[in-house]
């Protein structure tokens, strides 16, 4: 029997011998598998921890930012544990796996992100974190001042006014459209004009244009804008137009960012 066995295998290029998990002992019957258990006792009392971000933090929407949590055994050592999975409470296709990452996929919102580890031993570790704001860098309110001249002519004699007033842009949560209205009181010829302005901007990687809408009660009269906007929260604006063959208008923005917070204008 023990040449045929012999034989056999001798035709065989390649074999492998699989453990099983009960052997016959010298009387027949199955003997007690003695293969020893893995040790996962370092994973006793550990704890998860999320690095990056943290709490509050400001990540700017299409940017790449870290994302870092690590697994702390009770010794206060870092074990070797990479199975970490990142989800948002907000935005459901959004889940990342491991311990130290880049990620720029992370949509706008506010998230509460959370790390979770089923390690080896059977317990299940998670950590959360809040506040998480994602939008693009130039979002925000922004406030400042509008400042207008008027040169008119008048049998042959120019006449020159200005004004200034306060000013309200909002850039949407992508940091695709600035809006936004303003308004002065010009005096001309004795007569005094309330002027007001409504901008309707697009913003491309900083660079601002559209129109301010000169309300002339009668008629809205769009005027060409083009200006900047810095992700460090300063805008500027300029336009400038004929009104008509009677008069030149020119006018100027600045304003700067007071919040990034543009819930009460979506």
């Amino acid at each position: 029997m023990s040449i045929l066995l012999l034989s056999m295998f001798a035709c065989e290029g390649e074999y492998k011998i699989r453990e099983t998990d009960t052997a016959l002992g010298s009387d027949g019957g199955d003997t007690e598998d003695t293969t020893p258990e893995e040790d996962y006792s370092e994973f006793d009392g550990a704890s998860l921890v999320i690095h990056e971000p943290a709490s509050g933090d400001f990540l700017p929407y299409g940017e790449t930012a870290s994302f870092s949590a690590e697994v702390i055994g009770a010794d206060g050592n870092t074990l070797d544990f990479d199975d970490i999975v990142w989800t948002s409470d907000i935005d459901d296709a959004w889940t990342l796996t491991g311990r130290d990452l880049s990620d720029d996929s992370l949509d706008v919102g506010t998230h509460a992100l959370t790390a979770e580890a089923s390690l080896p031993n059977g317990d299940r570790l998670a950590y959360t974190i809040g506040g998480v704001l994602v939008q693009s860098a130039y979002t925000g309110v922004y406030t400042g001042t509008l400042t207008v001249d008027v040169a008119a002519d008048y049998n042959g004699t120019t006449y020159a006014a200005g004004c200034s007033g306060a000013i309200t842009l909002v850039v949407d949560v992508y940091g695709e459209t600035a809006t936004g209205d303003a308004g002065c009181l010009i005096s001309l010829f004795g007569y005094d004009l309330d002027t007001t302005y409504v901008f309707d901007l697009e913003n491309d990687d900083g660079s601002l244009s559209g129109t301010a809408g000169l309300d002339l009660s009668f008629y809205t009269l769009d005027i060409d804008t083009t200006g900047d906007i810095s992700d460090d929260g300063v805008a500027t604006l300029s336009f400038a137009t004929d009104i008509y063959g009677y008069g030149d208008l020119t006018g100027e923005v600045e304003a700067t960012r007071v919040s990034r917070d543009v819930s009460e204008y979506e």
